[in-house]
């Protein structure tokens, strides 16, 4: 049955399940990657403002996390279908590959990514290499998001 109103409520508000939302700029991407040492307040005021201008909306629970070996997060959804939210993933060092259902992406550095919250994802991270990750939620909104 979730499947049926997870479908039904993505096309009701036009969400896709995962889209490329934009690219942030190499200054935010350095900040990103030194918010794990630093955690500068000015720089995360850049970060977010940052993103938000991308997006024309507001980020929330955003966090900046660095993983150091290989990894696959637990698969992850809502079953809250009250209103559309959008899980953002944007990796700013390293490699690692977003699960949504059942396709798989190879997320490149410094785009924002865009899941809709209703689908099943996960990361997956094959890599001994350092990983660092921007992750945050916004509420999509189908007039300004849909390309």
């Amino acid at each position: 049955m979730s499947r049926i109103l997870k479908n039904s409520q993505s096309k009701k508000h036009d969400v896709p399940d995962f889209q490329v939302m934009g690219t942030i700029s190499p200054d935010i991407s350095e900040k990103i990657n030194n918010m794990v040492t630093s955690k500068k307040a000015n720089d995360v005021i850049d970060i977010i403002d940052h993103v938000n201008s991308i997006l024309e909306c507001k980020i929330y629970n955003v966090n900046v996390d660095t993983w150091t070996e290989p990894f696959e997060s637990d698969w992850t959804n809502s079953t809250v279908y009250d209103k559309p939210v959008g899980k953002l993933f944007v990796v700013t060092k390293g490699k690692t590959q977003l699960h949504v259902d059942k396709g798989i992406y190879e997320l490149v550095q410094n785009k924002i990514y865009f899941v809709n919250e209703w689908c099943t994802h996960r990361v997956v991270s094959q890599y001994s290499t350092p990983l660092t990750m921007l992750l945050a939620s916004f509420d999509w909104d189908s007039s300004i998001h849909r390309s």
